[in-house]
C-alpha cells in the first residue's frame, strides 16, 4: 500500500493513494469451480448464480459466495440435463448455463428448466405450461392421424362364412 501525508483538522494523517490488493481466490473461469473451504468467492460466482436462478435453480441468496446452496443448484442442473451430479462446474455444465468454453462441444438441449417460446396466434396467459421434463416438440400430432404401424383401412380377417358379412351383390 502507498501512504500519503496530509492534513485533516490540523493533525498530520495518512491518506491510502494506491489501489488496494485484488482479492486473492477470485476465479477468472467458472470450470472447475466447486465447494472449497474456504467458499470460492467473487463476481465469477456472483455471475454463476444469477445464470443458475435465470435457469429455474435455487442457489439460496445471490451473494457471490459457492455455497452449499450454490452446489445444490449446480447438482441439479447436472441432474436434470443427464450429466454426472458432481457439484463441480464442468465445461458441459458451462456450456449448459451459457458460458461460451474453448473445446467444449455446444449444448444438444438448452438447460431442462427454460421455458420455451409461445407458439404464434396462442395465447401465453392461456396456454398449458409446458413440462420441462420433456424436450419441445417439433410439431405436436394429431389425434385424427392413424399410428403408423396400423392401417387406415383395416380389412377384416377373412371370414368366408360369417354371418354378419355383407352378401355380395347380384347381376
Amino acid at each position: 500500500m502507498l501512504y500519503r501525508s496530509t492534513y485533516y483538522e490540523d493533525e498530520k494523517v495518512y491518506e491510502i493513494v494506491s489501489d488496494p490488493p485484488a482479492e486473492e481466490g477470485q476465479p477468472e473461469s467458472v470450470v472447475g469451480m466447486g465447494l472449497t473451504d474456504p467458499f470460492t468467492r467473487g463476481d465469477t460466482v456472483r455471475e454463476l448464480q444469477n445464470r443458475l436462478v435465470g435457469a429455474g435453480y435455487d442457489v439460496g441468496s445471490v451473494d457471490g459466495v459457492f455455497g452449499s446452496g450454490t452446489e445444490a443448484a449446480v447438482m441439479w442442473l447436472q441432474y436434470d440435463n443427464e450429466l454426472e451430479s458432481t457439484g463441480l462446474v464442468d465445461p458441459a455444465t458451462a456450456n449448459l448455463l451459457g458460458y461460451d468454453v474453448p473445446g467444449a462441444a455446444p449444448p444438444a438441449t438448452p438447460p431442462a428448466q427454460e421455458v420455451p417460446p409461445a407458439t404464434p396466434g396462442t395465447d401465453p396467459e392461456t396456454a398449458a405450461p409446458a413440462d420441462p421434463a420433456e424436450p419441445p416438440s417439433e410439431a405436436a400430432p394429431s389425434a385424427v392421424e392413424p399410428e403408423p404401424d396400423t392401417p387406415a383401412d383395416p380389412q377384416p380377417a377373412s371370414d368366408a362364412g360369417a354371418d354378419d358379412a355383407a352378401p355380395e351383390p347380384q347381376n
